[in-house]
């Protein structure tokens, strides 16, 4: 009983037997631009209530994400790294802060994990089909307005849970994702 079980291990894959934060990258590093559909529901602990608001993305890698609200509001917003001054001042606050969530936001997207463990602990479970990642700040100053970020996805990222310091949380769902016919831009 036990040489099958052992030749069925060996015929295996090294991918099968152990999913790793290189594995995801290397998964997410296959799609340099990404469009697609986003859900995003905003929990303001301080008021108990939830605003959701609706709308569409692009994503080019290491350059920018345009992030188009079509409901309840209309609004455009644009992250890249050296410019951020569209972002929502509850991410962000004074220009270093939105340039850091800026950048944050195309870590993860793009699932740059070397950049990301420089500032968070990073915590992998699950497989390439259905994976988790649990980052929890390193720094007090970050801890101060951030108590973690779960980011769940398969082929893509699906899901990402934001959790501030105060209670407040952002959970935003991605859908009808794929690679777009051309550049970044807010067009559907």
């Amino acid at each position: 009983m036990i040489r099958p079980l052992l030749l069925l291990l060996l015929w295996l894959p090294g991918s099968a037997l152990a999913f790793t934060l290189g594995d995801l990258q290397a998964r997410l590093n296959q799609t340099d631009a990404l469009a697609g559909r986003f859900e995003q529901q905003r929990h303001l602990a301080d008021l108990d209530t939830q605003l959701t608001s609706r709308g569409h993305f692009r994503y080019r890698r290491d350059e920018r994400i345009v992030w188009v609200l079509e409901s309840p509001i209309q609004d455009r917003l644009e992250f890249t790294p050296d410019s951020a001054a569209n972002i929502d001042d509850a991410l962000g606050g004074d220009r270093r802060g939105r340039d850091q969530v800026a950048t944050l936001l195309l870590d993860l997207l793009g699932g740059d994990w070397q950049a990301l463990e420089e500032r968070f602990h990073l915590e992998l479970s699950g497989d390439a089909q259905g994976w988790q990642v649990n980052l929890v700040p390193k720094s007090a100053a970050l801890r101060d307005r951030l108590s973690r970020i779960r980011l769940e996805g398969g082929h893509y990222l699906n899901e990402l849970t934001l959790h501030a310091a105060n209670g407040d949380r952002l959970h935003v769902r991605f859908f009808d994702q794929h690679p777009p016919a051309e550049g970044v831009d807010a067009s559907p």
